[in-house]
Protein backbone atom coordinates (compact mmCIF):
# COMPACT_ATOMS: atom_id res chain seq x y z
CA UNK A 1 0.00 0.00 0.00
CA UNK A 2 1.09 3.19 -0.69
CA UNK A 3 1.18 5.99 2.00
CA UNK A 4 -0.27 9.77 -0.20
CA UNK A 5 -1.79 10.58 3.04
CA UNK A 6 -0.72 10.89 7.32
CA UNK A 7 -3.46 11.77 9.87
CA UNK A 8 -1.50 13.22 12.27
CA UNK A 9 -3.32 13.89 16.04
CA UNK A 10 -1.34 16.28 18.31
CA UNK A 11 -1.97 18.58 21.38
CA UNK A 12 -3.55 22.04 21.10
CA UNK A 13 -0.47 22.88 23.10
CA UNK A 14 3.15 22.23 22.85
CA UNK A 15 3.85 20.54 26.10
CA UNK A 16 6.15 20.60 28.73
CA UNK A 17 9.40 19.54 26.95
CA UNK A 18 10.49 21.25 23.89
CA UNK A 19 11.17 18.00 22.33
CA UNK A 20 7.46 17.73 21.37
CA UNK A 21 7.59 20.71 19.49
CA UNK A 22 10.76 19.62 17.68
CA UNK A 23 9.08 16.79 16.55
CA UNK A 24 6.07 18.46 15.50
CA UNK A 25 8.18 21.00 12.96
CA UNK A 26 10.36 18.18 12.09
CA UNK A 27 7.90 15.70 11.28
CA UNK A 28 5.85 18.48 9.07
CA UNK A 29 9.28 19.18 6.81
CA UNK A 30 9.72 15.20 6.65
CA UNK A 31 5.87 15.05 5.68
CA UNK A 32 6.39 18.08 3.21
CA UNK A 33 9.69 16.84 1.71
CA UNK A 34 8.11 13.10 1.02
CA UNK A 35 4.72 14.43 -1.01
CA UNK A 36 2.68 13.01 1.84
CA UNK A 37 -0.61 15.13 2.51
CA UNK A 38 -1.00 16.17 6.13
CA UNK A 39 -4.41 15.39 7.89
CA UNK A 40 -5.52 17.05 11.08
CA UNK A 41 -7.52 18.86 13.48
CA UNK A 42 -7.02 22.32 12.22
CA UNK A 43 -5.57 23.94 15.43
CA UNK A 44 -3.06 26.69 14.82
CA UNK A 45 -1.89 26.47 17.93
CA UNK A 46 0.70 24.13 20.07
CA UNK A 47 1.45 20.93 18.30
CA UNK A 48 -1.08 20.57 15.84
CA UNK A 49 -0.02 24.26 15.07
CA UNK A 50 3.92 23.29 14.70
CA UNK A 51 3.36 20.45 12.16
CA UNK A 52 0.74 22.43 10.04
CA UNK A 53 2.87 25.55 9.89
CA UNK A 54 5.95 23.56 9.30
CA UNK A 55 4.57 21.65 6.52
CA UNK A 56 2.89 24.46 4.73
CA UNK A 57 6.77 25.84 5.12
CA UNK A 58 8.10 23.32 3.64
CA UNK A 59 5.54 23.44 0.51
CA UNK A 60 3.26 20.46 1.70
CA UNK A 61 -0.05 20.22 1.20
CA UNK A 62 -2.05 20.33 4.35
CA UNK A 63 -5.98 19.87 5.36
CA UNK A 64 -7.51 20.51 8.63
CA UNK A 65 -10.96 18.93 9.62
CA UNK A 66 -12.66 21.04 12.07
CA UNK A 67 -15.97 20.30 14.33
CA UNK A 68 -18.25 23.11 16.08
CA UNK A 69 -16.67 23.85 19.48
CA UNK A 70 -13.25 23.76 17.73
CA UNK A 71 -13.40 27.17 15.55
CA UNK A 72 -11.36 28.92 18.13
CA UNK A 73 -8.34 26.80 17.58
CA UNK A 74 -8.74 26.87 13.75
CA UNK A 75 -4.99 28.08 12.14
CA UNK A 76 -4.67 31.03 10.53
CA UNK A 77 -2.18 30.14 8.21
CA UNK A 78 -3.49 30.63 4.49
CA UNK A 79 -1.78 27.62 3.25
CA UNK A 80 -4.03 24.92 4.97
CA UNK A 81 -7.32 23.83 2.91
CA UNK A 82 -10.05 23.52 6.07
CA UNK A 83 -13.13 20.92 5.84
CA UNK A 84 -15.72 21.16 8.62
CA UNK A 85 -17.82 18.32 9.56
CA UNK A 86 -20.94 18.42 11.23
CA UNK A 87 -20.19 17.13 14.82
CA UNK A 88 -16.68 15.26 16.27
CA UNK A 89 -17.66 11.84 15.78
CA UNK A 90 -18.47 12.59 12.04
CA UNK A 91 -14.75 14.40 12.01
CA UNK A 92 -12.94 12.01 13.29
CA UNK A 93 -14.69 9.43 10.42
CA UNK A 94 -13.51 11.93 7.81
CA UNK A 95 -9.97 12.06 8.76
CA UNK A 96 -9.66 7.87 9.46
CA UNK A 97 -11.64 7.27 5.59
CA UNK A 98 -9.02 10.41 4.06
CA UNK A 99 -5.76 8.80 5.72
CA UNK A 100 -3.56 5.79 4.77
CA UNK A 101 -1.73 5.81 7.92
CA UNK A 102 -1.64 7.56 11.32
CA UNK A 103 1.14 9.10 13.34
CA UNK A 104 -0.21 10.63 17.08
CA UNK A 105 2.60 13.18 18.55
CA UNK A 106 2.00 14.42 22.20
CA UNK A 107 -1.00 15.29 23.51
CA UNK A 108 -3.61 15.47 26.02
CA UNK A 109 -7.46 13.77 26.22
CA UNK A 110 -8.00 15.08 22.38
CA UNK A 111 -5.07 13.18 21.44
CA UNK A 112 -5.78 9.92 23.26
CA UNK A 113 -9.38 9.95 22.19
CA UNK A 114 -8.34 9.78 18.61
CA UNK A 115 -5.97 7.26 19.09
CA UNK A 116 -8.50 4.65 20.66
CA UNK A 117 -10.36 5.51 18.05
CA UNK A 118 -8.36 4.54 15.57
CA UNK A 119 -7.14 0.87 17.05
CA UNK A 120 -11.08 0.82 17.87
CA UNK A 121 -11.92 1.26 14.11
CA UNK A 122 -9.38 -1.40 13.31
CA UNK A 123 -10.26 -3.97 15.60
CA UNK A 124 -13.51 -3.32 14.07
CA UNK A 125 -11.89 -4.07 10.59
CA UNK A 126 -13.60 -0.56 9.65
CA UNK A 127 -9.68 -0.30 8.30
CA UNK A 128 -6.06 -1.83 8.44
CA UNK A 129 -3.91 1.36 8.95
CA UNK A 130 -1.23 1.64 10.42
CA UNK A 131 -0.59 3.82 13.54
CA UNK A 132 2.65 5.12 15.08
CA UNK A 133 3.31 6.71 17.85
CA UNK A 134 6.23 9.63 18.72
CA UNK A 135 7.23 9.46 21.66
CA UNK A 136 10.12 11.47 22.50
CA UNK A 137 11.35 11.55 26.28
CA UNK A 138 8.90 8.78 26.77
CA UNK A 139 5.12 10.65 26.27
CA UNK A 140 3.61 7.40 26.15
CA UNK A 141 5.28 5.19 28.40
CA UNK A 142 1.71 5.81 30.47
CA UNK A 143 -0.07 4.92 27.38
CA UNK A 144 2.11 1.66 27.35
CA UNK A 145 1.42 0.59 30.67
CA UNK A 146 -2.27 1.27 30.42
CA UNK A 147 -2.90 -0.93 27.26
CA UNK A 148 -0.87 -3.92 28.74
CA UNK A 149 -2.87 -3.68 31.45
CA UNK A 150 -5.48 -4.84 29.42
CA UNK A 151 -3.93 -7.12 28.19
CA UNK A 152 -2.58 -8.62 31.62
CA UNK A 153 -6.31 -8.37 32.94
CA UNK A 154 -7.69 -9.65 29.70
CA UNK A 155 -9.40 -7.12 28.74
CA UNK A 156 -7.35 -7.12 25.18
CA UNK A 157 -5.87 -9.25 22.96
CA UNK A 158 -1.41 -8.98 23.29
CA UNK A 159 -1.74 -8.51 19.08
CA UNK A 160 -3.44 -4.66 19.59
CA UNK A 161 -0.76 -3.14 21.14
CA UNK A 162 1.74 -5.25 19.56
CA UNK A 163 0.31 -3.45 16.03
CA UNK A 164 0.92 0.17 17.28
CA UNK A 165 4.19 1.29 16.60
CA UNK A 166 6.21 3.68 19.00
CA UNK A 167 9.51 5.01 17.30
CA UNK A 168 11.01 8.51 19.40
CA UNK A 169 11.54 10.30 16.44
CA UNK A 170 9.29 11.66 13.84
CA UNK A 171 11.86 10.50 11.22
CA UNK A 172 11.48 6.73 12.16
CA UNK A 173 7.99 6.98 12.67
CA UNK A 174 8.03 7.54 8.98
CA UNK A 175 10.94 5.25 8.40
CA UNK A 176 9.00 2.53 10.60
CA UNK A 177 5.83 3.23 7.54
CA UNK A 178 8.29 2.67 4.91
CA UNK A 179 8.67 5.99 3.81
CA UNK A 180 12.43 6.64 3.20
Amino acid sequence: MSIRTICVFAGTREGADPAFAFEARQLGRLLAASGIELIYGGGGDGLMGAVSDAAVAAGGRVTGVLAPGFEMAVTQNSGVSIRTEPNVALRKRYMCEQSDAFIALPGGYGTLDEVFEIIITRQAKEHSKPIVLIDPKGFWDGFQRLCEGFTEQDFAQPSVLASIGRQPSAELALKALGIP
